[in-house]
């Protein structure tokens, strides 16, 4: 009895525990068809998420005419419509879903496709050319769609701007469409009608080609400033739209920098033209002596052609220059020694010597006699970081300074710029530069006649000490005043 009864007991607990669990909610099919006049198979999703949420994550989808199963319920279901770049969208919200549910949307969105053809001289100008379409009346606008010349796309049904954009080489050329009303197939063929050049120009020396070392640039006519329109090395073909311009030959290796203009040049078709440089080169060693010694590399010598003030460069003692034939002089300069070499003939391969003597330097002290030495020192003219602004603690230099014109009226000298070596030499140069310029400023503004005093910078390259502590950059970091025909 014990065992029926405990066996029946169990039963009725089971039957009575499947009768308390829920019922399993029915499944609900729902397929949304979604229409723009006709099936807009591939171009549409639906998308099921929960009710009040259209940001919600998406529980189910599929696209038009699919059956997508989800769980009896309330929902928000949107309908998402994308034609190239005409697109829609559609909310049901609080969808009751139950069993089989079958709606059809249409969108009612007409789609137009612009077919464009870009033409040169009536040939497709293919990837040079594309199309951009944006809203009417606002060529800055968004691009609403864009593709190359031959390209279809594919937009809602309106009134656009649409540009057509040519770029071959260096030429570029922007044509409007305005106000385009597009509707069903629209196809559109647009003539650009830019006449073109082919270039190439050979830079050649006595007949040889100079390669990478010369390059032509092609700029506006009239305007050797104006931008760069095309450029390329010797040989290297640029194409420009046919026209008169201005085009500079350059040659650059080692110290020979030369241009030639040629002005008013017409080009159109194919050009093929050669610029014969006709230039000699030398090859000059030179050297350094310091009491008959050689110095070798410890010297720098800079190279001004004759009757020019600025160096075109320079070389280390015993080393070897590329120049165009010519006349120069030699400017050698070490830490606490310098010589020159005055206008000399330069041609060949000559092997040429500077001699150089020890600096005769004199500091000018304010308040002190004038200094006899044909090379003055100036410490305590001070600039603002990285300034050419006379700060105002340079005063009491400054008159001591002027006191030399002044009292001396055959007194005249060149104002020399000088840093130390921290820095880009080029920087530090064009620094030294403007610090002179603001002293002659200074001087000539409190009396000095302009033709007594010059200014040039020197940045790093004539230090009075080598540049190897605080102090001796210090002292290499100065404002010097050399006397004009001072022997």
């Amino acid at each position: 009895m014990r065992s029926t009864f405990g066996t029946t007991a169990a039963c009725l607990l089971l039957l009575l525990g499947l009768a308390t669990q829920p019922a399993i909610a029915a499944d609900a099919d729902l397929k949304i068809t979604v229409t723009n006049g006709s099936d807009t198979a591939g171009t549409a999703v639906v998308q099921v998420r929960p009710a009040g949420q259209h940001n919600g994550d998406v529980i189910a989808y599929g696209g038009s005419g699919d059956d997508i199963k989800v769980p009896a319920g309330t929902y928000d279901v949107d309908v998402n419509y994308s034609d190239g770049s005409a697109s829609k969208m559609i909310w049901f919200d609080r969808l009751n879903l139950s069993g089989q549910v079958a709606k059809t949307v249409d969108i009612g969105m007409p789609v137009a496709a612009l077919h464009v053809v870009i033409t040169n001289g009536g040939a497709d100008v293919a990837d040079h050319g594309t199309f951009e379409v944006r809203p009417a009346g606002n060529h800055a606008a968004d691009v609403i769609a864009y593709e190359r010349s031959r390209g279809t796309v594919r937009v809602a049904a309106g009134t656009y701007d649409v540009d057509i954009r040519f770029e071959d080489g260096a030429v570029n050329k922007l044509i409007w469409l305005d106000g385009l009303a597009l509707s069903g197939k629209v196809d559109k063929t647009v003539e650009v009608g830019t006449s073109l050049a082919d270039v190439t120009w050979h830079i050649v020396n006595h007949g040889q080609d100079v390669g990478a070392d010369g390059k032509f640039e092609i700029r506006p006519a009239g305007n050797h400033g104006g931008d760069v329109i095309a450029w390329g090395a010797s040989g290297a073909p640029v194409r420009v739209a046919a026209g008169d311009y201005d085009i500079d030959i350059s040659y650059s290796k080692g110290l020979i920098h030369k241009m030639i203009w040629l002005d008013h040049q017409t080009l159109k078709g194919k050009v093929d033209r050669t610029t014969d440089l006709a230039l000699n080169a030398a090859s000059p060693t030179i050297s350094a002596t310091l009491n008959g010694a050689d110095v070798g590399n410890k010297a720098r010598i800079g190279i001004i052609p004759s009757g020019q003030h600025d160096e075109i460069g320079d070389i280390p003692g015993g080393g070897t220059a590329l120049l165009e034939v010519g006349r120069y002089t030699l400017s050698a300069t070490m830490p606490g020694a310098e010589g020159t070499l005055q206008d000399v003939s330069i041609q060949g391969q000559p092997h040429l010597v500077v001699a150089m003597q020890a600096l005769q330097t004199a500091e000018l002290k304010p308040g002190g006699p004038p200094p006899k030495a044909c090379t003055i020192e100036v410490y305590g003219v001070n600039f603002d970081f990285n300034k050419s602004v006379l700060r105002p603690d340079s005063a009491p230099v400054l008159a001591a300074v002027l006191h030399l014109f002044t009292a001396t009226p055959s007194f005249s000298a060149e104002v020399g710029g000088h840093t130390d070596n921290i820095g880009k030499p080029d920087y530090n140069l064009k620094l030294s530069e403007a610090r002179a310029a603001a002293v002659k400023t200074w001087l000539v503004a409190h009396g000095v006649a302009a033709d007594r005093v010059t200014s040039r910078g020197f940045g790093d390259t004539r230090p009075l000490v080598p540049n190897d502590t605080d102090a001796n950059r210090f002292k290499n970091r100065r404002v010097e005043l050399r006397r004009m025909n001072c022997q």
